[in-house]
């Protein structure tokens, strides 16, 4: 284990770095205060420690519980409580994840408690369906074309200000915590079959969980008014970093646990109900878990701390300059490298390798995630400046997403759902959202209609590029198959 955690230690410095470099950089340029930029540069160590903490105890120890619950599960042989358990699940995974706390708790004219049940109850519901797919060999293809159809239906009766809201809060749902988990689970969940297609139906819950809240608030959005006011001043603090510090320590702690407590309870009651582990691998789980708890409250601590305020900085001192639309390609380059901080992508690359037996590599995923996440916050920042209805965008970009599907091959289809769920995490919520907030309280445009929706973009963009990767993936491996089958036909002749 000390030679992972040494491991995955250098693997978060190599990813955290060039982020914490370029916008270092930016904020020199344009004169951001040194105080931002100290805050900015110790958020960066809290992240490269947090960030190796927790992707080694969420590998020994999450992906482990996710494992056992599923096969807890198959070892009662019984459908029906499988789905329920799925059900619940995905509710509390969902009530806790901390990404989902940070995003309820900017939006001020809605309850919190409100936006956080719901959302909860819609990733229920779905991963329901994704379990009940595996189980049966439903297509998944026709689950998220009946799905999409849905949402294209509720968008043009769900007022303006409620439908970036509705896709964010599916971005975030499969986060830090959730992903992992719900990988595993389903990976356990699959040996109730014994095809050779099982394996791979593993893959693509999290694309699912992330479907399910967008139905849900969009629904919201027709029967629930808000006033549209957006507070901003939670962005800027005048308190020391030592003090911010202490108060942001005790608050990651506090929403980690209770993200962790739901979890431990669905993992011990699934031990009850089939065979126990043994307590070597019990120990494995707590190590593991305490690790977790440890890294993520570093991660979140850090984002909280200093890349806030430092993206809410970037979009508004940009933004009120001479070339206010330098902001633009300025995000793009934050877009392309600040993936590669987002743990849950980390984790969820690892798993994707993992089950694949290394046919799809973490570097062909990371790749197609940069360049998504990128072309996510360069079209995020000109729907701000251009005050573009997120409608124009989303519909058209689910659409390309939507027909990809009958072209890509399942296993790439699956994971391109899941990549952009894990996309749109804390990196997005803590840095992405504030640069686009910043920028739009300069030009004056209403934050709810215009900024909100920088996780949508996030979580739909991967899904497009590497779909369209799977194809060329595909059509490579057909050439290549032609041309030894022409060359077995001529050293036969």
């Amino acid at each position: 284990m000390k030679n992972r955690l040494t491991d995955n230690l250098i693997d978060s410095l190599k990813s955290v770095m060039p982020i914490s470099i370029v916008v270092i950089i930016i904020s020199l340029i344009i004169g951001i205060e040194t105080d931002t930029i100290m805050a900015f540069a110790y958020s960066s160590v809290f992240l490269i420690f947090g960030m190796g903490l927790f992707t080694t105890g969420a590998d020994i120890s999450m992906v482990s519980i996710g494992e056992e619950i599923g096969n807890s599960l198959v070892k009662k042989n019984n459908k029906f409580l499988i789905l329920i358990a799925s059900f619940v699940l995905g509710s509390v995974i969902t009530v806790a994840e901390p990404d989902l706390l940070v995003l309820a708790a900017e939006l001020s004219s809605i309850p919190n408690i409100l936006i956080i049940l719901l959302v909860a109850i819609g990733v229920g519901l779905y991963l329901l369906i994704g379990v009940f797919r595996i189980m049966e060999k439903l297509s998944y293809r026709t689950i998220v074309t009946i799905t999409l159809l849905i949402i294209f239906f509720l968008l043009y009766l769900t007022p303006s200000e409620f439908v970036s809201l509705a896709f964010d809060s599916g971005g975030v749902t499969t986060g830090a915590m959730g992903v992992p988990l719900i990988v595993a689970f389903g990976y356990g969940i699959t040996k109730i079959r014994s095809d050779s297609e099982a394996k791979g139906d593993s893959f693509g819950l999290c694309g699912l969980g992330s479907l399910g809240p967008i139905i849900i608030v969009l629904l919201l959005g027709i029967f629930f008014k808000t006033d549209g006011y957006f507070d901003t001043s939670g962005f800027v603090s005048d308190l020391p970093i030592i003090k911010n510090l202490i108060i942001g320590l005790s608050s990651s702690f506090k929403e980690v646990c209770m993200s962790l407590i739901p979890v431990l309870v669905v993992f011990f009651v699934s031990q009850f109900l089939g065979n126990k582990i043994n307590s070597k691998k019990n120990i494995q789980i707590i190590v593991g878990l305490v690790l977790s708890v440890l890294g993520l409250t570093l991660f979140l601590t850090g984002v909280n701390l200093g890349f806030l305020e430092m993206g809410y900085k970037i979009g508004n001192v940009i933004t009120s300059s001479s070339y206010p639309k330098m902001l633009i390609p300025v995000g793009m380059i934050i877009g392309y490298i600040i993936i590669q901080a987002e743990p849950a992508v980390k984790i969820l690359n690892k798993q994707i390798s993992d089950l694949t037996e290394g046919s799809i590599s973490e570097k062909m995923i990371n790749l197609c995630l940069s360049i998504g996440v990128c072309l996510a916050i360069g079209l995020s920042l000109i729907r701000v400046f251009y005050e573009i209805p997120m409608i124009y965008i989303i519909v058209p970009g689910y659409f390309i997403a939507g027909v990809l599907m009958y072209f890509t091959p399942k296993i790439f289809m699956t994971i391109a759902y899941d990549s952009g769920g894990a996309a749109s995490g804390a990196m997005t919520t803590s840095f992405l959202l504030p640069i686009c907030i910043g920028a739009a309280s300069v030009l004056g445009s209403d934050i709810l209609v215009y900024a909100f929706g920088v996780g949508a973009l996030v979580s739909l963009t991967p899904i497009i590029t590497i779909q369209s990767l799977g194809i060329l993936y595909d059509r490579k491996l057909r050439v290549k198959d032609t041309v030894i089958f022409n060359e077995e036909i001529v050293d036969y002749v």
